[in-house]
């Protein structure tokens, strides 16, 4: 998994050291029936199964915070 540090190093990244975001990689978990970013359980750690705290659904969705916002957020038509 990359990190901050493995991509400051890499040249290209230049001038994108001062603006990197941290918090852009914090997972978060979006519950598909609850419609809105959740905190989940994970009932049996071998799988990666979730189950929402909320309503106990388990059509969960995994990503960071910025790309679960920037997909289950937009204006619906």
């Amino acid at each position: 998994m990359w990190d901050f540090w493995d991509l400051v190093n890499i040249e290209e990244f230049g001038e994108k050291r001062e603006t990197f975001d941290l918090e852009r990689w914090d997972v978060g978990f979006y519950c598909k029936d609850c419609e809105s970013i959740v905190e989940t359980n994970r009932p049996n750690p071998r799988w990666y199964t979730f189950e929402c705290k909320k309503c106990s659904g388990k059509n969960i969705a995994v990503g960071t915070q910025a790309w679960l916002k920037a997909n289950y957020f937009r204006k619906k038509f």
